[in-house]
């Protein structure tokens, strides 16, 4: 049988968790004004909790001197097993109510991606991480990670940048699409018979339509209209009302294809070794914004990449 004594009473019963509260501040100021000013109460009302909890003890916690007080043997020891309790207790109400204290995420982006992909479906990310204020900067895709300019990035190129971890979004072929209202208009599918009826529409950084001719052993017609586009989602745009023929990056088209505003005019791709990639550095890797952000592009899809970057095993 269970001895009726004082240290099993300790066992079955513990004090009010406002009596700890008050002894967690008293014995974090040791000042009993600083401390009644934080609980709103006066220190003759503070001083009776305390005696009370040391009653409860059995021990004195705390030494009253001229300069403050100090912790007794006792009051030392409870003092560090309020910490720990107090800290696990905050932690799990967190994880209950997943109450966060606001974080901010900055984005650098590549401007056709965050309009033609990100920006149609960045609403599910926000509704999903309401403790989260995003920001999608579209005019620093290069942005310094290193130096904190940006706290994770989406860029295009050949995934070859110094001192950040760039995993690739998705493969990126290219091939030619068009309306289809406009693709019904034509009335061959030989790029050499339409050129008096449809423009080629071209980024302007690079000519891709010459490439890809090449690969598909294509002769296009040598007079032919052409309009360039400094930006890859305006020439998508243009096709997309019927504008043109265009050279388009799978990534920001494919929306289109599934919609049905643009059909491919050929099987036949090109590969130029260029795609989408998502980039941090390892210092951010483990921030909680950053690892939101990653697994909700994988969980979405945009993130194709098989396994786990070494960055967040």
């Amino acid at each position: 049988m269970p001895r009726n004594d004082h240290r099993s009473e300790l066992l079955v019963q513990i004090p009010s968790l406002r009596s700890l509260h008050i002894f967690e501040v008293s014995a974090r100021h040791l000042n009993l004004v600083r401390a009644a000013g934080e609980l709103g109460l006066t220190q003759g009302a503070l001083s009776r909790q305390i005696k009370s909890l040391e009653q409860f003890i059995g021990a004195p916690l705390f030494f009253r001197t001229p300069r403050g007080l100090q912790f007794t043997e006792a009051g030392d020891a409870l003092w560090v097993h309020c910490q720990r309790a107090f800290a696990e207790l905050q932690s799990g109400l967190l994880a209950v109510t997943n109450v966060r204290a606001r974080q901010t995420l900055l984005v650098a982006m590549a401007r056709s991606y965050g309009s033609r992909v990100l920006s149609k479906r960045i609403g599910e990310f926000a509704l999903s991480h309401p403790w989260m204020d995003v920001t999608i900067d579209g005019h620093r895709h290069l942005a310094d990670l290193t130096k904190g300019e940006a706290d994770i990035a989406i860029r295009v190129g050949d995934g070859k940048w110094p001192d950040v971890i760039a995993e690739k979004l998705a493969e990126e072929p290219l091939f030619p699409v068009i309306a289809p209202k406009l693709a019904d208009e034509l009335s061959s599918s030989r790029f050499e018979d339409v050129a008096d009826k449809v423009a080629f529409l071209h980024f302007s950084e690079k000519n891709y339509w010459e490439d890809w001719a090449n690969a598909a052993g294509v002769t296009l017609p040598q007079r032919r209209s052409n309009i360039r586009f400094s930006e890859s989602a305006m020439m998508i745009e243009a096709a997309e009302a019927g504008q043109g023929i265009a050279m388009g990056r799978n990534s920001l088209i494919s929306a289109a294809l599934d919609r049905g505003q643009l059909v491919k005019m050929s099987d036949v791709e090109l590969r130029d070794g260029i795609a989408y990639f998502l980039c941090y550095t390892s210092s951010k890797a483990r921030r909680a914004t950053v690892t939101a952000f990653r697994k909700w592009l994988l969980q979405t899809g945009l993130l194709e990449r098989p396994g786990e970057s070494e960055a967040f095993s």
